[in-house]
């Protein structure tokens, strides 16, 4: 008589593709900051970064009213004003706002990755992104691109969860909360934003 052999499951293999997965994008994020950090002085402010913080540091009245008359809207020049009150007018210092988001940035479209197409979907966007030259040289500019990017990525996730593209379930409405907010904060950053809104 034949005698079936058992297979043992093999203990906590989903764990370590998930442990091996964010040690992976742990790595990233680190090469990313590193990419991005990178000689942040190697040349005084140049005029579109100076025009941002000339007008980060506008009363916010003043700074609303202007912004009205500009092609660019106000949220990011807000945050740079606050930013800079807490580190200073330096470049470098001015800069690494722009770096906290470009960083920010990669483990969030691993999510979004993940969610649309998979784990290596997310690893491999995260990667991308981590080396992209033009994604490191917008992060080290004291501009809105590198911010821009990250309501962006967040509202694709946000879509992908509410919608239940990639294989998850239709989620409840806090997904549609995380979109519309999203959104909002990339529209107050980036007009240009609006097409995404119509894409997605």
């Amino acid at each position: 008589m034949a005698v079936r052999r058992l297979q043992r499951p093999v203990a906590g293999g989903a764990s370590d593709t998930g442990l091996r997965d964010a040690l992976i994008v742990a790595g990233l994020t680190v090469l990313a900051l590193a990419l991005r950090s990178a000689r942040l002085d190697f040349q005084p402010l140049w005029w579109d970064e100076g025009y941002s913080v000339w007008f980060a540091h506008q009363p916010l009245a003043e700074m609303l009213r202007l912004t009205a008359l500009d092609i660019h809207p106000p949220l990011y020049y807000a945050l740079l004003g606050g930013w800079s009150q807490l580190f200073g007018l330096a470049p470098v210092a001015l800069r690494l706002f722009s770096v906290v988001a470009g960083v920010v940035a990669i483990p969030l479209i691993y999510v979004a990755g993940r969610a649309l197409g998979g784990r290596r979907a997310g690893l491999l966007a995260a990667g991308l992104l981590a080396i992209n030259p033009l994604h490191v040289f917008y992060s080290q500019e004291v501009r809105m691109y590198g911010l821009v990017v990250v309501w962006s990525i967040l509202a694709v996730l946000a879509a992908a969860r509410w919608l239940g593209i990639g294989g998850t379930d239709r989620a409840s409405g806090g997904w549609l909360a995380v979109y519309v907010t999203a959104v909002t904060l990339a529209l107050y950053t980036q007009y240009y934003t609006a097409f995404l809104a119509a894409g997605l």
